[in-house]
């Protein structure tokens, strides 16, 4: 299966079945597909604000109605449900379905493996303003939900992440974190007879609830399951979570992220035991948080190793409080324990879903140059580069496609690559680089991606006065299907090329959830391209105009150049200083008609009123240049402000601009 209806085809044919999952299957849509009745966060949030609503009641009205319409919507659209004697299986190396959420209710004998499960995200999380005193925001769907009386399930060597847009990324309202993820494996309602196994969990807050409620009347005498040999990472609590369930937890790794909140949560008559598990509590967190108790009596813990050493979690738990004690007794002992060994061996432990080759630049390792690690890579292969400043000019062919470079450390500050060459740099022999030539990173590959990393231009302008032609490139970007995420692109004139390979040609490219530096010009080039949640920074050069955010050289016969939606613009320039774009056309190319569409973006007061302008003796008039539903001191009205209608602006969406690309 290749995509969302080949898979709900699939999923509706006779039963056994045997379902192969090809490439990755993105069952998202834009948030905005789904609204309806007249739903809008905006409203939402003016609707139930805690200074108009008060604290006391939950969310009721037409816009609480409204948002219970839009997630039914969403529900449909997202929600695959797995019948009985069904086995779902990734076929080959990054196989996955993006967006989904894997319903099994009241199905038996299922198998989920080798899948990369990702960023099953609510787009119309619900207020609750009682809850926990301060309230909370809730999401509505798991990523894999057993429930319903499920029997004989098994999910195993399957990777869940909320990657691309995990919630430590997003905003809080009233105070409160948007939670748009729930959990990633929840096992409820009577299901039973459920195996875990070598899982990834990362980057996730609730991983997996055993039991839904206090008071299930099912529950009892079921939920007995089996979770060994995972790996958790960057996770904060329930590794799990259970009520009245018979578990068995051993094997595990446990690698908390910053904002760790607990590991095993004792709940209503629930019957943990947790045996032989290796936790690393290098980023923060102490002994006995590992333990929570959610209105228990008993857990049983044996065999823990933290960071090495061996602790007694229940004895710390119940040290650090004196008025939730559990027992050291869960009233069973495991008989079906495959494969347990001591938690020594479990320290490296791999799991998850097939994942691209790997390699890794960093003095001592693999490589130490970051083109010694292309040059060598085959396609498909992720190349992790160790923090520091990598100087060093970087070019990913045409035959390396599939390519991924990530930093080591998750922050794009501490893995940099630079280099200083400017459009009037001499070479070697004499002349000169000119703008492409003077690309730190050259990215010609289709399917690349980037993460988490730096490319920088450092050329200084003041300390080369003799160079006038003072283009000087960052990245190049000609390839397709480029996806650069939580990468920074620093220069001051031409910082980011986002361009094709000819003019015959298109490359679609995604920009998310980073930051680009400049000042003239330093958004240019031909690709359909969407900036999305991206800091943009407009640097003061003491003049006016100080500069120019864009300058797209979209061709004519293509209707999507730049998007630059959910972002910021930002400025220390003087108001009324800056361009939003202007219309290039390469050596006087007729048919290059800039497309920039600024949406959904707070712009600074350093954004003209009147904020594009002409190029060369070509007129902005003739541009396809708009702006939609900005906000920000820069987003005044004027009459030299295109702006588009809530139907055009239907027609500028992420979906619209990359089409049946899934940048995963």
């Amino acid at each position: 299966m290749r995509n969302k209806d080949e898979l709900r085809a699939a999923l509706a044919a006779p039963a056994p079945r045997i379902i192969k999952v090809r490439g990755v299957i993105d069952v998202r849509e834009d948030c905005s597909t789904y609204a309806t009745d007249g739903y809008t966060l905006a409203g939402y949030l003016a609707a139930y604000d805690p200074a108009v609503w008060g604290r006391d009641t939950r969310p009721s009205g037409p816009m609480e109605d409204a948002r219970a319409a839009s997630a039914a919507k969403q529900t449909e659209a997202i929600r695959f449900d797995i019948g009985s004697d069904t086995t779902i299986v990734g076929d080959g190396k990054g196989a996955g379905i993006t967006g989904a959420n894997l319903r099994l209710n009241g199905a038996h004998n299922v198998i989920i493996r080798n899948l990369t499960m990702r960023d099953t995200r609510d787009c119309f999380p619900q207020w609750n303003p009682t809850e926990d005193v301060v309230g909370n925001w809730n999401s509505l769907y798991d990523s894999v939900w057993v429930m319903g009386g499920s029997t004989n399930v098994w999910v195993d060597h399957v990777t869940f992440t909320d990657q691309p847009y995990p919630d430590s990324e997003l905003p809080k309202y009233f105070d409160r974190p948007f939670q748009m993820h729930d959990g990633a494996l929840d096992i409820t309602a009577g299901a039973d007879l459920v195996t875990v196994s070598y899982n990834r969990f990362e980057d996730h807050g609730k991983t997996m609830l055993i039991g839904g409620s206090n008071t299930s009347t099912v529950d009892p005498g079921k939920l007995r399951v089996s979770i060994h040999h995972n790996v958790f990472s960057n996770v904060e609590e329930r590794l799990p979570r259970v009520r009245f369930g018979q578990v068995h937890v051993y094997n595990n790794l446990i690698e908390p992220g910053p904002s760790f909140v607990y590991a095993w949560g004792v709940g209503v008559q629930s019957a943990l035991y947790v045996e032989n598990n290796y936790v690393k509590l290098g980023n923060g967190g102490s002994v006995d948080k590992l333990i929570y108790n959610w209105s228990g009596t008993a857990i049983t813990e044996v065999g823990t190793l933290v960071d090495g050493k061996p602790v007694d979690a229940l004895d710390a738990f119940n040290a650090a409080n004196p008025t939730k004690q559990l027992s050291g007794d869960a009233g069973w002992t495991p008989t079906l324990n495959r494969g347990l060994e001591p938690a020594s061996r479990i320290k490296n432990l791999k799991a998850g879903a097939q994942q691209r080759e790997r390699y890794h630049v960093a003095k001592g390792t693999d490589f130490d140059t970051v083109q010694a690690a292309i040059d060598a890579a085959p396609p498909g292969t992720t190349i992790t580069i160790g923090k520091g400043v990598y100087r060093e000019v970087v070019r990913v062919p045409r035959t390396k496609p599939d390519l991924l470079l990530k930093g080591s450390t998750g922050n794009a500050r501490d893995v940099v690559i630079d280099y200083d060459n400017a459009n009037g740099t001499k070479k070697p022999d004499g002349t000169t680089y000119g703008t492409t030539g003077s690309a730190t990173a050259t990215i010609e590959a289709d399917g690349f991606t980037a993460r988490d990393l730096t490319f920088s231009n450092s050329f200084d302008r003041a300390a080369h006065p003799e160079i006038t032609n003072t283009q000087a490139v960052a990245v190049k970007a000609t390839g397709d299907r480029q996806y650069y995420d939580r990468v920074r692109f620093l220069g001051h004139q031409d910082t980011l090329y986002a361009d094709t390979r000819n003019v015959n040609t298109k490359a679609r490219q995604y920009y998310r959830g980073g930051e680009i530096v400049g000042d003239v010009d330093f958004i240019f080039g031909r690709a359909t391209a969407v900036f999305d949640q991206v800091k943009i920074t407009a640097l003061n050069r003491d003049r006016d105009p100080n500069g120019y955010i864009t300058a797209a050289s979209t061709r004519r016969d293509n209707p999507h150049g730049f998007l630059i939606m959910n972002s910021t613009i930002v400025s220390d320039a003087p108001a009324g200083t800056y361009y939003l774009g202007r219309p290039w056309h390469p050596g006087g190319d007729p048919d290059a008609i800039a497309s920039v569409v600024v949406r959904d973006t707070k712009l600074p007061a350093a954004v003209k009123t009147a904020p594009w302008t002409d190029m060369s003796g070509f007129s902005w008039r003739d541009a396809r240049f708009a702006e939609f539903r900005n906000s920000g001191p820069g987003a005044t009205a004027g009459v030299d402000r295109p702006l588009l209608t809530a139907d055009q602006a239907a027609q500028h969406t992420l979906r619209a601009y990359l089409g049946d690309w899934n940048p995963a």
